[in-house]
């Protein structure tokens, strides 16, 4: 699967999750974006709100946060504007189907939230809307996350496979999550279940959990960023990743393939050139005679490696030795009748 030119099986894919950390403020908006881009992410996320089509009308408070922190749609774009001009791809989440159909042209890749895991209109209408679909778990069941990737992949233009267009993210919706409760677990079960793209959405502190993800073969990472974790008292601040802090991360990040290397494929090591001083070589215990027949006693094992290896003593005792050898001299073949 690719995300713009990213194909998410060369490396990781590393989302910064702006979110509602702006709060409705323009120019902390541009300065979080900026940030997060520096600090290496992949992808910039914002979420995309009509507050009176995601919660219900009675919820009065709930729809006057949601009000004083959303942005204009010419703020919204100026965002995705930085953000490319800088190398990176913009992202959303819509919370509603109009909303999705409005913006799709103008994202790189769809999000959609955890809760809305079970949301078929929105499933199937970021099927259709021809871009890369990162879908999060939170709360859900195994069977309700194969449910969603069977409604997602049934709504896909003819042609295209889920595993192309789908990736999935192991996602606790505990805002923070504790780490006992991270279930990285999950992660690998999901890729053997979904035979998808499988990758992590994390809401623990700290970086701790994203980097082990990594490890367990997650390909996309969704971490929240802020510019400062006590920046206010709305919750998200202090989940996120200060610059500092998801720079680590993206350190990570881009370094994943070059640290898992290929194994013992082709033989190749790199560490080769320190056996000779580390490893070691038989030399004379004593001094042997000419004509002597060698045995355990006369042999000792010291660096650097030369001559013959440890393992090789077979081949040394028993055998006379050619011209006297004298104490920690190298044994080597020509020394050995």
């Amino acid at each position: 699967m690719k995300i713009g030119s990213i194909d998410l099986a060369e490396r990781p894919f590393l989302i910064a999750e702006i979110g509602n950390n702006h709060e409705g403020n323009p120019d902390l908006a541009v300065k979080l974006v900026d940030a997060a881009v520096a600090a290496g992410a992949d992808a910039v996320k914002v979420q995309l709100i009509n507050p009176l089509r995601l919660v219900n009308r009675s919820e009065a408070q709930r729809i006057a946060q949601l009000s004083r922190f959303k942005l204009e749609r010419d703020v919204f774009l100026e965002l995705a504007r930085r953000v490319r001009e800088r190398g990176a791809l913009f992202m959303a989440s819509a919370f509603d189907c109009d909303t999705l159909q409005d913006w799709a042209d103008d994202l790189d890749a769809v999000k959609i939230a955890s809760g809305d895991l079970d949301f078929d209109p929105m499933l199937r209408v970021a099927a259709k809307c021809g871009k890369p679909v990162v879908l999060s778990t939170g709360m859900s069941t195994l069977p309700e996350i194969e449910r969603a990737v069977s409604v997602f992949s049934a709504a896909l233009p003819p042609g295209v496979a889920a595993k192309d267009r789908l990736a999935v993210l192991h996602c606790v919706s505990l805002y923070p999550t504790p780490l006992a409760l991270a279930n990285l677990s999950a992660i690998a079960e999901l890729r053997d279940r979904l035979g998808l793209t499988i990758g992590y959405s994390d809401h623990t502190l700290g970086v701790t959990a994203a980097t082990i993800a990594l490890g367990l073969g997650a390909r996309v990472i969704e971490k929240h960023f802020t510019l400062d974790k006590a920046y206010s008292e709305f919750r998200d601040h202090a989940l996120s990743a200060e610059p500092e802090e998801f720079a680590v991360l993206a350190e990570a990040a881009r370094s994943f393939k070059d640290i898992l290397g290929r194994g013992f494929v082709g033989g190749e090591l790199a560490d080769a050139a320190t056996r000779a001083v580390a490893r070691r070589g038989i030399v004379a215990a004593r001094e042997i005679a000419a004509g002597a027949t060698i045995t355990a006693i006369d042999l000792d094992y010291v660096r650097p490696a030369t001559g013959f290896p440890p393992s090789a003593a077979e081949r040394v005792i028993g055998r006379q030795a050619r011209k006297p050898l004298a104490l920690h001299q190298v044994i080597r073949e020509e020394d050995l009748a």
